[in-house]
């Protein structure tokens, strides 16, 4: 991480250098596996927990302050994949 560091602990960092690997592995999978794909546009929060790729909130958090340019080359190849809303739906009460 080669950003700003100086606040974190080094758990939070590993935290956050682990948000980026699972990131990179979906987008991975995301090129290759079109069954993955489609469950994550139907149900992101399922895929990703059945797919062992569940990221903490505070992770990404981290990864945002500690390397933005990483965050943002990650985003930016993810929402290349994926539908505009699938921030929406991670996001969005599941009851609805």
């Amino acid at each position: 991480m080669p950003q700003q560091v100086v606040g974190y602990t080094a758990a939070q960092v590993a935290a956050a250098n682990q948000a980026a690997l699972t990131m990179e592995a979906m987008i991975g999978r995301l090129s290759y596996d079109e069954s993955f794909a489609s469950h994550l546009a139907n149900n992101p929060r399922e895929a990703l927990e059945g797919s062992g790729m569940l990221m903490e909130k505070e992770a990404v958090e981290v990864l945002l302050a500690t390397d933005p340019e990483r965050f943002d080359k990650l985003c930016e190849a993810l929402f290349d994949l994926v539908d505009s809303d699938f921030l929406h739906a991670m996001v969005g009460p599941s009851c609805a």
